[in-house]
């Protein structure tokens, strides 16, 4: 047995959401360096690369999405990965968070998710019975936060349960379904946070590994988990937090 070749992506056709930035740009870079054709989509892609194929998609409008999947199955012709990156977060007190807002949040993190998967699936994934979707969830998914995430931790509680029931109800068209639940990486949303010096040494003061997660560290888990090497792994939210969620 040739175990690197179980970890590679060579040849395969992957379509990552929220692909064009934060942490789906650096898995959709990782994974064509790890061999894979690799299609992202966005309402932006003026700054993508030429080595993408590059869709330009609004994941809030369904037939935006079916739209999509005609690009992908002209140009690629079958899907094997389907990364759910894209995702916002609105910060609001629970008192005050209006229901717009918290549709808002939803709408993308998890109904517009559904949307691309089933759509994914349906295509291309349950014809082929094989195929890997992986989910980028959060680790407040898993524990609550005093910081006004009311709508995003529902989003992403609700996103891990979706990933094991589509588990359950895919394994028979042998799709692996999984998440990752990530605690802090630095991007461009959260910046803010992470500059204020008070909250960025609480938080690392509570990891026990002592650091924040890197980019790197989200696209390693999402190469392993998308590869051969994990295709006994479903229904599984791996939290990538350094052990925050092991330490009372």
């Amino acid at each position: 047995m040739d175990y690197s070749k179980l970890f590679s992506l060579n040849d395969k056709f992957a379509l990552i959401t929220g692909g064009t930035g934060g942490l789906g740009s650096e898995i959709a870079n990782a994974f064509l360096n790890s061999g894979a054709h690799v299609a992202i989509c966005g309402n932006h892609l003026e700054d993508t690369t030429q080595n993408y194929l590059s869709i330009k998609c609004n994941l809030l409008d369904e037939q935006s999405i079916i739209d999509m999947m005609h690009v992908i199955s002209r140009e690629f012709g079958r899907l094997d990965i389907l990364v759910n990156c894209a995702g916002k977060n609105v910060l609001k007190p629970a008192e005050v968070y209006d229901t717009k807002t918290f549709l808002d949040v939803i709408n993308l993190n998890l109904t517009a998710l559904h949307v691309v998967t089933r759509e994914a699936g349906s295509r291309f994934m349950v014809p082929n019975k094989a195929g890997k979707v992986l989910n980028l969830s959060s680790i407040k998914g898993i524990i609550g936060t005093d910081k006004d995430y009311l709508a995003y931790c529902s989003s992403k509680g609700a996103l891990n349960m979706y990933t094991k029931q589509l588990a359950c109800e895919w394994g028979k068209y042998n799709i692996n379904v999984n998440a990752i639940a990530p605690t802090f990486v630095r991007t461009q949303i959260n910046s803010f946070q992470l500059d204020d010096k008070e909250f960025y040494t609480s938080l690392i003061n509570r990891i026990p590994l002592g650091r924040i997660g890197t980019k790197q560290d989200i696209a390693s888990a999402a190469i392993f988990l998308c590869s051969d090497a994990a295709s006994f792994i479903t229904g599984q939210v791996l939290c990538l937090d350094g052990g925050l969620t092991a330490k009372q």
